[in-house]
């Protein structure tokens, strides 16, 4: 269960700083339109919240407006807030320390790559995402963002490591060819670890192929989509690091 009142809390904090990290109402209700294209204007729906005797301060608005959100709507919500605060200098440790609890603890590693490439941050919306899909029994659309996100980070990294006349779709391929690159530039490393890359390619390629065929639900749909969001976010956090 995600604990949304210590969530809460520590993201109004962040709001209120001053400097790049405040939000005022207005900006608040623009990021929140994305995510509720019902929502009224600032200043329409204050208006709104007097009518009704219901407090105008930020504060309580906020909350109301999230807690107003389907929970996995919710939590890409908090998550694009917190995408706003995390690029301000000095909002490092407090933005993660609310992914965390968002996101069950799992944050990617910073790394410094081409923006149109992949980043840490691209990992973490995903991962809110993933999260999200699953905590509303959404888990076919779980494994599919998976299956998307390892995808692109595969794609992103042969394209920025390798020359090819042509580069491959498919996870599976893309997989191979991320592993035969690691084996020839990082002696170190073990094959069975590096032969993990392609298995995990193999792994979630079928999963998203069975849900489609067979729509797993309940707990066994519950454990399998937790289970390629985990492979997906381990091998991505390892390949971040080598980009």
């Amino acid at each position: 269960m995600i604990k949304w009142t210590s969530i809460y809390n520590r993201l109004q904090t962040l709001l209120d700083t001053p400097s790049d990290s405040y939000f005022s109402g207005p900006r608040f209700i623009r990021v929140m339109q994305d995510f509720n294209p019902e929502l009224s204007d600032y200043y329409e729906y204050v208006e709104e919240r007097r009518r009704e005797e219901k407090s105008t301060t930020r504060r309580h608005f906020f909350k109301d407006v999230l807690e107003g959100l389907e929970e996995g709507t919710r939590v890409r919500a908090v998550a694009a807030l917190l995408d706003e605060l995390g690029r301000v200098d000095g909002n490092e440790e407090r933005v993660s320390e609310v992914r965390k609890q968002l996101g069950g603890g799992t944050i990617a590693p910073t790394a410094s790559i081409p923006a149109e490439a992949w980043n840490s941050d691209r990992l973490n919306a995903y991962l809110a995402e993933i999260d999200a899909a699953i905590r509303v029994e959404e888990y076919e659309r779980a494994v599919t963002l998976s299956y998307t996100c390892l995808e692109g980070l595969l794609g992103a990294f042969l394209r920025a490591k390798v020359t090819l006349s042509s580069y491959p779709h498919e996870i599976i391929e893309l997989s191979r060819q991320v592993r035969d690159y690691l084996r020839t530039t990082i002696k170190n490393y073990p094959d069975e670890v590096l032969n993990l890359i392609n298995h995990t390619g193999h792994a979630v390629d079928k999963a998203r192929n069975r849900f489609s065929e067979s729509h797993f639900a309940d707990e066994a749909g519950s454990w399998l989509a937790t289970y390629v969001r985990d492979l997906v976010n381990s091998e991505i956090r390892l390949l971040l690091h080598f980009m």
